[in-house]
């Protein structure tokens, strides 16, 4: 089970490289968990709570080109069937960034429009939050 932030990170790095369009340079990546704030969601009601909610496990990588969210598995943190999606980088934002003592997040509004969707950062990988935030326009808080 991958649960050092380094082991994650290689095995993500490892399966990004099949869906990197050619001269694609990686900046930055982060696990994140889509959904309300992780301690409520899951803190509180459990399995019921991820159900509930839709929370979703992703790794997500800001490249020059694109934003793209891989699959993550929920219970061992290692790449699960691959890309779910991606973005131009250009075409996506950020905005409510909110850098908190455990779980920070933010608001990733797809190009494509609709509802943005909220991405919450487990405090381990706060300083890939940042670069992500940063990188699509948000001023972290």
């Amino acid at each position: 089970m991958a649960i050092r932030k380094e082991t994650v990170k290689a095995q993500f790095d490892e399966a990004v490289r099949s869906v990197l369009e050619p001269g694609e340079v990686v900046q930055t990546g982060t696990a994140a968990v889509t959904g309300p704030n992780p301690l409520w969601s899951q803190g509180l009601f459990g399995l019921v709570g991820l159900l509930l909610f839709g929370v979703r496990y992703h790794f997500v990588f800001l490249t020059d080109r694109r934003v793209i969210f891989m699959k993550m598995s929920m219970m061992s943190s290692r790449p699960k069937g691959g890309l779910a999606w991606s973005d131009a980088r250009s075409a996506a934002s950020v905005s409510d960034v909110r850098s908190a003592a455990t779980w920070s997040s933010f608001q990733y509004q797809r190009p494509a429009g609709g509802k943005p969707l909220r991405l919450n950062v487990a405090r381990p990988w706060r300083e890939e939050f940042k670069a992500i935030a940063e990188g699509l326009g948000g001023a972290v808080g």
